[in-house]
């Protein structure tokens, strides 16, 4: 694909009219062993602070829930904490998302680019240690 190409993709995925309807993100971290509670504390504090981010000017995060793990059905699989994040639209999502899906800077959120950095000090450094699912929330029938 050309830079040209590249970059029309990259201006449609992320347009807020894209995908229209509310989508979830859930991302799921799990920590480094020696993580207190003040480092805990600072996560939330920063991954909240995200949704103060605006896209041209405008709010673009309809919100952000977290929490810690407490199922008792023992299926946590070493996660410690959630986070959900809702868009208005997957072109919201994918510009909150960034890279690897979105490569030009300027169709990204800095703020979120600058979490995902943050956020490598304090996770397991595995792969594992993060999971993310997606959803497009669909009206009850």
């Amino acid at each position: 694909m050309t830079d040209d190409a590249e970059n029309e993709r990259e201006i449609s995925l992320t347009r807020p009219d894209y995908g229209p309807g509310i989508v979830r993100h859930i991302v799921l971290f799990r920590y480094r062993d020696d993580i207190d509670g003040k480092d805990l504390q600072e996560i939330e504090q920063k991954f909240h602070e995200i949704q103060t981010s605006k896209r041209d000017g405008r709010p673009y995060i309809l919100s952000i829930e977290s929490g810690a793990q407490n199922s008792p059905e023992g299926l946590g699989q070493g996660f410690h904490q959630a986070y959900i994040v809702s868009f208005a639209s997957q072109g919201d999502r994918n510009y909150y998302v960034g890279e690897p899906l979105i490569t030009d800077p300027a169709l990204y959120d800095p703020m979120h680019h600058a979490f995902k950095s943050f956020i490598t000090n304090y996770i397991s450094g595995q792969e594992s240690s993060v999971l993310v699912f997606d959803l497009h929330v669909q009206a009850p029938q």
